[in-house]
């Protein structure tokens, strides 16, 4: 059995024996009586902050690979809107980026600039991700026990030390990696990614508003929680969907589900039954959020099925 059919046969596990558990805490009359009740404004709102995600998403990574290609900025938005329409027939979390590094890879030759653009992408995503989360818990302050405060304090302080720490990711793999790796095939990678990362060190400004576009993305994400929970008719505060989405998106990203079903449904059931949520509603909300990111590859799908890709332009590192 391979490695990649191991790991698929694990996720189809994961999936199946979630579903499974939370399947049966589902109403399906109550399921349907609340699609039901789902107004076409909170529709056509949700429609438009699934756009304003995207745009912002391609935007953030434009600014990261601008300065490394000289590919037009039409074709880079191409790239990004079919990797990320075929990353979710992909692994969750990663599918979408391993597609965007191969087709950048593939259309200029230049490998290592085409995965540090999306490391770099995905790793300060994940950072405004932690950082909301930690600032809606600390913010809840009636709501979180003093501990849960304080490993939050730790928790903030440590995305922040470890992502300063990765902009140095070429001086930390020359001082860690062993002489007699260097000239191995892996050696070789790691020390191109972590030159190529290390590079944005040059680039501050293109960092502060990759960072700030994140925490824009976040905060449309959390905005569409809301919405989509208001239409479900769950009546929970705005300033609840800032402790508990951080985690739910967290655990969409995590490459353990099929096509973001299982875990994430049975993480939100989780996170909102102290609230008071039911598994119906919990179910529903985060189905609809994984249904609003299929919503969003939808541009990718048109423009894969629409043809090939240029030719390859060969530029050189």
């Amino acid at each position: 059995m391979s490695t990649a059919f191991g790991w698929t046969f694990v996720r189809i596990a994961i999936t199946a024996i979630v579903l499974a558990w939370v399947v049966r805490g589902v109403d399906a009359g109550a399921a349907r009586a609340a699609l039901a009740g789902f107004s076409w404004s909170a529709i056509l709102f949700a429609v438009a902050l699934v756009a304003i995600d995207r745009v912002l998403m391609i935007w953030r990574w434009l600014l990261l690979i601008r300065p490394m290609t000289s590919l037009p900025g039409t074709e880079l938005t191409r790239i990004f809107l079919v990797s990320s329409f075929l990353g979710s027939l992909l692994p969750a979390g990663v599918g979408g980026d391993a597609a965007r590094a191969y087709s950048v890879g593939r259309r200029t030759g230049q490998t290592g600039i085409a995965i540090a653009s999306v490391v770099v992408d995905r790793w300060v995503g994940l950072l405004a991700v932690g950082v909301l989360g930690c600032a809606g818990i600390l913010a809840s302050i009636g709501q979180v026990p003093d501990a849960a405060r304080t490993a939050t304090l730790a928790a903030t302080f440590m995305l922040l030390a470890g992502s300063a720490a990765g902009l140095f990711a070429d001086r930390i793999v020359d001082g860690l990696m062993p002489a007699a790796w260097r000239h191995s095939w892996p050696g070789r990678m790691s020390t191109r990614l972590g030159a190529a990362i290390g590079a944005y060190r040059q680039h501050g400004g293109a960092l502060m508003g990759v960072a700030a576009l994140s925490i824009a993305v976040q905060t449309v994400r959390v905005i569409l929680a809301w919405v989509l929970g208001r239409g479900l008719g769950i009546d929970l505060p705005f300033s609840d969907y800032w402790v508990f989405m951080p985690v739910n998106i967290l655990v969409l990203l995590l490459p353990l589900s099929i096509g973001g079903f299982g875990l994430p449904q049975g993480t939100m059931i989780w996170t909102l039954a102290p609230l008071g949520v039911a598994a119906t509603p919990a179910f529903l909300l985060s189905t609809l959020f994984v249904g609003a990111g299929i919503v969003g590859n939808i541009p990718g799908a048109v423009l894969y099925a629409a043809g090939t890709p240029p030719a390859p332009v060969n530029e050189l590192e």
